[in-house]
């Protein structure tokens, strides 16, 4: 189901991307910083696009791997924490355990 989607998502993308093409035929100036050039529309259009997509893409990866290693290390805490508290319950058990071992009275 997920494949299905994410297909017909793709050729909803590339339909849109054909009719803007196909409608954006002109040509453009594009002034940046150091030059500038000549650019179709459409082809100005899906650089700045797929730019904008690969540094969001970029910027989201960076938070979600911060993220991940912010869980990593809580988790290998917790690890920590959670065996020194089972040790403790354990030896807490074994000292209630010997201390309630009636012994015999001796003669």
């Amino acid at each position: 189901m997920k494949f299905v989607i994410l297909f017909l998502f793709i050729i909803v993308l590339f339909a849109a991307a054909i009719t803007l093409g196909a409608n954006n035929d002109q040509t453009v100036t594009f002034n940046y910083l150091i030059a500038q050039s000549e650019f179709r529309l459409s082809t100005l259009l899906a650089i700045v696009l797929g730019t904008g997509f690969v540094l969001g893409w970029l910027i989201t990866a960076v938070f979600y791997l911060r993220v991940r290693i912010k869980l990593t290390a809580v988790q290998r805490r917790l690890k920590k924490i959670q065996k020194q508290y089972d040790d403790e319950v354990a030896s807490h058990r074994k000292t209630q355990l010997t201390s309630s071992v009636p012994t015999l009275p001796q003669q």
